[in-house]
């Protein structure tokens, strides 16, 4: 019997599963809630003044710890709208929500160290979050997590005046609380988009206005997602020029009943099943976004694939052979897996550059993708910031089969599962792993007809 546990509501394989591959897949289906999304309403929900119903949020196990830091700090999360808080017209027939209680920008300081697990996201929003705490505020994470650079964040949230530190640039983080003065700040975000991101979300809370520009490559379309669901929220933010923005203060976030989009770098992990087998998939809700992992598709586009659009529905219908790509991914570092796969896949040699921050994810993906494709045979080549892939898999019969380590990492098992619908005899290692952002995915591959069985089942 296969064995599950279950993480949110989703059933999960605790053992490792071999794919077994069934030719080009065809299917469709809708892509999850975006994380992206929801962990930037949490914070905006969190601050406002009063009641908010967030209507389709992610519940996964990042979005879940990052309900459970904004609870810690004072704005309670529950499972539903309170009796008459919101129209059926507004939250929709059989809708999850999550009732957020906001606190007008009056947070509480926990008497224990709020755990961010492995989520990097909610642990460099919530140290941004502490800073308004009315006391100290000690941010903490699994062991992961505690690799994961803060300092750029630190050093840009003690130039706005709030009292922060950490260790060597790195969490745990412990913040004094009292608020932030506000000013102007030039936030490095070589490491990370989200450090611009952490300021700006708590900037209309600082005491006078504040100016955020920034500094270093990152993928800036998040901070532009971030701006944009402030001024959905009500905050007051202008654009100075490109990289800098006016946060004004006296303005918070405004309680409401918002809706949470679908979130496109999952819908990449889907729609890589079609490039990699030269099959057809349909993501159903990939309604427009500002998530720069939209942007996938014309990479794939690029590789041979026929992507199409039909209202909220796009299509990737893969090609017979994947032609080798050569694509600055600095936009969207996280698809440097899926683009990986797929280039091992590929006739000829591929080029992936602008992804050296995807060494300080949840693994250093540069060097585990190197390593776990040179299992079946195909070479990789590192640079601190890039990857060349030879290319070789057209001929899956001469590739020998293999255990996958997945390092705990749900980008990598997701983009896995592509290779493995097409390439024979791969078994996946820690598949649970992508409860951190998609508790359903395997569920949804044996949906699209990708079969596969649990290890000694």
């Amino acid at each position: 019997m296969t064995e599950h546990r279950t993480v949110v509501g989703a059933a999960i394989p605790t053992t490792a599963i071999t794919v077994v591959p069934g030719g080009p897949i065809q299917g469709a289906l809708a892509a999850p809630s975006s994380k992206s999304v929801t962990n930037r309403m949490l914070v905006a929900a969190a601050l406002a003044d009063g009641v908010s119903l967030l209507v389709d949020p992610l519940a996964s196990d990042d979005s879940v710890v990052m309900a459970g830091a904004v609870s810690a700090l004072g704005a309670a999360v529950e499972t539903g709208p309170a009796p008459g808080s919101g129209s059926a017209a507004e939250v929709g027939s059989g809708a999850v929500v999550w009732r957020v209680q906001g606190t007008g920008g009056r947070l509480v300081a926990p008497a224990d160290p709020i755990d961010t697990a492995l989520s990097g996201t909610t642990m460099r929003f919530v140290t941004a979050l502490s800073t308004l705490a009315r006391g100290p505020v000690t941010v903490t994470g699994a062991p992961p997590s505690l690799r994961r650079p803060v300092g750029s964040l630190i050093a840009a949230l003690r130039t706005l005046g709030a009292e922060v530190s950490c260790t060597n640039g790195r969490p745990p983080v412990t913040a004094a609380g009292g608020g932030v003065a506000g000013g102007e700040v030039t936030v490095d975000v070589s490491g990370s988009s989200q450090f611009a991101s952490a300021v700006l979300l708590v900037a209309p809370y600082a005491r006078a206005d504040v100016v955020v520009r920034t500094r270093g490559a990152a993928a800036v379309d998040y901070i532009a997602l971030t701006v944009a669901t402030m001024r959905q929220w009500g905050a007051d933010v202008s654009e100075l020029d490109p990289g800098a923005w006016r946060v004004g203060t006296g303005n918070g976030y405004r309680a409401g009943t918002h809706h949470v989009e679908y979130d496109a770098s999952a819908a990449a992990h889907l729609l890589a099943v079609a490039a990699a087998t030269g099959g057809r998939v349909t993501v159903t809700n990939a309604a427009t976004t500002l998530q720069p992992d939209a942007a996938i598709t014309a990479v794939m586009e690029a590789m041979g694939a026929q992507v199409t659009r039909d209202d909220d529905a796009v299509t990737v219908e893969g090609p017979d052979r994947l032609a080798p790509v050569d694509v600055d991914l600095s936009g969207m570092p996280d698809q440097v897996t899926t683009i990986a796969v797929l280039a091992a896949l590929a006739d000829g040699t591929s080029e992936i550059r602008g992804v050296g921050v995807a060494r300080t994810h949840e693994t250093d993906r540069l060097a585990a993708l190197t390593r776990e494709l040179g299992k079946i045979g195909v070479r990789v080549e590192e640079a601190p910031a890039a990857l060349t892939i030879h290319g070789r898999t057209r001929r899956p019969g001469k590739t020998r089969p293999a255990r996958l380590n997945t390092y705990d990492d749900h980008r990598l098992a997701m983009a896995f599962a592509a290779l493995a619908a097409r390439v024979p005899a791969l078994t996946i290692e820690e598949p649970w792993c992508v409860s951190k952002t998609y508790p359903a995915f395997w569920t949804d591959l044996r949906t699209l007809g990708v079969a596969w069985h649990p290890e000694n089942p």
